[in-house]
């Protein structure tokens, strides 16, 4: 199943690779793809992914909908408990006091759950824009070199 998978991931990426856009254009689809993926949007990643695709038309759609598929919610159990822990780590210093000690839980956890997966989210955004495109203009390279 693995081998599939990776079969898959090679297949989509020659495709990416086939459209004629710039490095940057992939990379920045791509990453704003992760972002979505990421971020907790509850059941409305693809219509969120959707009205970005009809709002940032010179991004690359292939890689913002490939940056969707990788990240599915297999790979997002683990990310969400880092965000929660990331959080936690962030606003230790802050006490919370409130009169209802359930709504108080729900808010204490939210918050740092919200808070942890941002920053997680813009760092894996940004780290995976700098990586796809310099993987991306490295295979065009490649690729260019073939052919010639």
């Amino acid at each position: 199943m693995t081998k599939r998978i990776i079969k898959k991931l090679k297949e989509h990426f020659k495709e990416v690779l086939g459209i004629k856009t710039s490095p940057h254009s992939i990379a920045l689809g791509f990453a704003i793809g992760t972002f979505i993926a990421i971020i907790p949007t509850f059941g409305f990643t693809y219509l969120i992914a959707t009205i970005v695709m009809l709002v940032y038309a010179k991004e690359s759609k292939l890689a913002l909908f490939g940056a969707l598929l990788l990240w599915n919610p297999f790979v997002l159990f683990p990310l969400y408990t880092l965000s929660y822990r990331f959080g936690d780590f962030i606003l230790s210093g802050f006490p919370e006091v409130y009169p209802l000690q359930a709504i108080g839980q729900f808010r204490y956890t939210t918050l740092r759950f919200l808070v942890g997966n941002f920053i997680i989210a813009v760092f894996f955004s940004v780290a995976s824009y700098f990586i796809l495109r310099k993987l991306v203009s490295y295979s065009k390279k490649q690729t260019f070199k073939s052919s010639s």
